[in-house]
């Protein structure tokens, strides 16, 4: 899966107690949402599917991109900023990922939200050579274009279920992926999985642990000031991000919107 140039349009600052910031620079609104109609369709369905489908059904490519992608708010805004995060992280921090398990592809249906942790990134050099210096990202992603209800706050729920990830959640998410790359009867992907699965065949791997809300920019600071607990006894790297985005509702609406046309 290709990078397509996201962080351009965005300013990235840290606080003081080390979160990190994405804020959408306004002058590149337009530029940055032209940019995402086509990669997010990509992920509910390939363009290779999609001809199939309509190839095969004598569909057209609207009717069967609207069997795929949601149209209930809440899924679209949540599945709007795990995406964004998709895309996001390896360009920050992965430019080699080499294995991007699409999940919203997989969903049994457009408007459930998908099975376990929100995106996992693989990234190994040498596919035949396991080095400890193979990663695996794991992201927690939390989305909010209202304001928080009092000291709500969608960062710490992000941070919540990340630590979740970090104690428990994270293996039962590699067989779920494991078991779907085999459905798809993509072999290449199941090995390069058994690679981070199998700890007694394979060496170490480094693990980044991200909690990730994208939330509209009037709000921001709420979710920020009620950032209550970051935990410390993680013992792989832990990030918490914050990326703001004006008009939040407005932008994953025009994106969703527009999918239909790609």
């Amino acid at each position: 899966m290709r990078n397509i140039d996201i962080l351009t349009h965005f300013e990235e600052a840290i606080t003081k107690n080390g979160i990190t910031i994405f804020t959408l620079k306004e002058a590149e609104r337009e530029a940055f949402f032209d940019k995402l109609p086509h990669p997010y369709r990509e992920l509910y369905l390939t363009d290779e599917d999609l001809n199939w489908r309509i190839s095969n059904f004598a569909t057209s490519s609207t009717e069967e991109i609207l069997e795929k992608i949601p149209d209930n708010p809440s899924i679209m805004s949540g599945e709007f900023s795990e995406i964004l995060c998709y895309y996001i992280i390896p360009e920050k921090y992965l430019p080699a990922s080499h294995l991007r398990p699409p999940k919203w592809k997989w969903k049994e249906s457009k408007n459930n939200p998908a099975h376990f942790t929100d995106v996992i990134l693989f990234c190994q050099n040498d596919d035949k050579s396991p080095s400890p210096d193979d990663c695996l990202v794991s992201i927690e992603s939390k989305a909010r274009a209202t304001k928080p209800n009092g000291t709500e706050s969608s960062l710490q729920k992000a941070i919540d279920d990340a630590y979740k990830d970090y104690v428990s959640r994270l293996s039962e998410s590699l067989f779920h992926i494991k078991t779907r790359y085999k459905d798809d009867r993509n072999a290449q992907a199941v090995n390069q999985l058994e690679r981070f699965m199998d700890v007694v065949k394979y060496p170490s791997f480094l693990k980044h642990f991200k909690a990730i809300a994208t939330v509209d920019g009037a709000f921001a600071d709420d979710h920020l000031k009620h950032v209550t607990a970051i935990p410390e006894d993680i013992k792989d790297t832990f990030e918490v991000i914050l990326i703001r985005i004006e008009d939040l509702k407005g932008g994953y609406e025009l994106t969703y919107n527009q999918i239909p046309n790609t």
